[in-house]
């Protein structure tokens, strides 16, 4: 049983053996509404305004088909990717046979998920469970990725250590989302909101990463930086957006400008490049002032966003105070030129 859900009988149970008690004294009764769920005590012929009594789960409700349909999707490609992974550790090559363990594995993981959302699962987990599996597997794809560039190529990890990387990954990322989402019962948009902010931040730190590295180094002997760059980046931004989910739920438009506000930002730094025609610098330092426009733009269209609302009243319901919101924008005079100003406030 959740621990609100035990809360919440708890409480039930102490208020009933009050009322049984009260009622004893002074001769009243309890009544129960099945119809509406609403209780209330009467004594003498007064009545306490009645309370509505929370179901189990009250606090999030059921999870929602888009969420449960992610969840099988996700379960089928750990499913396959596990699969893959004992072919790889069994050395099966024969191409009939290499098929069985990913095609099996990934119709058995969605059956699975099937029996574990009966009853139906509450609000996040199913999401909570998804962005553990696609974290997973990426933290293990930036892994594997950085010993691959890094290390000689006789140590180098190949395809078993690929499919080693990815399936441990997504399986302790699959128990850990679980675990959070019993527990915390996170809001989808917090999911979806943290493995958004891993992919922007592999992004980012894959473009400082090339452009930082010697400026000798082609692309191909700059891997190493590039994907220690995106290493970084991704668990720096996972990390960020976990933090400021426990203080900031954000609209699902919200999100969708933080992903315009990176792609605006991306074809913004283009005309970068065009400052090291015929400069003695290497062009992939431009890559460095590229990654901070993505950077830039992903929190401008946050913060811009910022105080959007969802429509549905599903996620209504699980908003927080907003983390900034701009009440006033124009323009202002400043030594004789024009500004913008910016008014509002935050938290």
């Amino acid at each position: 049983m959740r621990t609100r859900s035990v809360a919440s009988v708890a409480t039930f149970l102490l208020m009933s053996a009050v009322a049984t008690v009260a009622n004893a004294q002074v001769g009243g009764s309890w009544g129960y509404d099945t119809g509406t769920g609403q209780q209330g005590n009467t004594y003498g012929g007064y009545t306490t305004p009645p309370v509505i009594a929370p179901p189990p789960n009250a606090s999030s409700g059921a999870r929602s088909d888009e969420e449960i349909a992610v969840l099988y999707g996700t379960s089928a490609g750990l499913g396959a990717t596990i699969g893959l992974w004992f072919d790889a550790e069994a050395g099966i090559k024969d191409p009939g046979l290499q098929f069985i363990a990913p095609v099996v594995l990934g119709l058995a993981a969605p059956v699975g998920v099937y029996f574990l959302d009966y009853p139906p699962l509450p609000k996040g987990m199913p999401a909570a469970i998804s962005a553990g599996i696609f974290l997973g597997i990426g933290e293990g794809i930036n892994i594997w990725s950085y010993q691959f560039a890094s290390a000689n190529q006789d140590d180098a990890w190949r395809f078993k250590g690929a499919s080693r990387a990815m399936a441990i990954g997504g399986t302790l990322g699959a128990g850990a989302g679980f675990a959070l989402g019993y527990y915390q019962e996170p809001s989808p948009k917090s999911s979806f909101l943290i493995g958004s902010a891993a992919v922007w931040g592999s992004i980012v730190g894959s473009m400082v990463g090339y452009g930082a590295s010697n400026a000798d180094y082609d692309f191909d002997r700059a891997n190493d930086s590039g994907a220690l760059g995106s290493l970084i980046g991704y668990n720096v931004g996972m990390a960020a957006a976990g933090g400021l989910s426990a203080l900031y739920v954000p609209a699902w438009d919200s999100i969708g400008w933080m992903w315009a506000g990176a792609g605006i930002g991306a074809a913004a730094g283009i005309p970068l490049y065009l400052v090291y025609a015929g400069s003695d610098s290497p062009a992939k330092r431009g890559l460095i002032l590229h990654g901070v426009a993505v950077t830039l733009g992903i929190a401008a269209g946050g913060i811009f966003s910022s105080h959007l609302t969802d429509t549905f009243a599903s996620d209504s319901t699980d908003t927080r105070p907003k983390l900034a919101e701009i009440t006033n924008l124009g323009l202002m005079t400043v030594d004789g030129g024009m500004g913008v100003q910016l008014m509002g406030t935050l938290f």
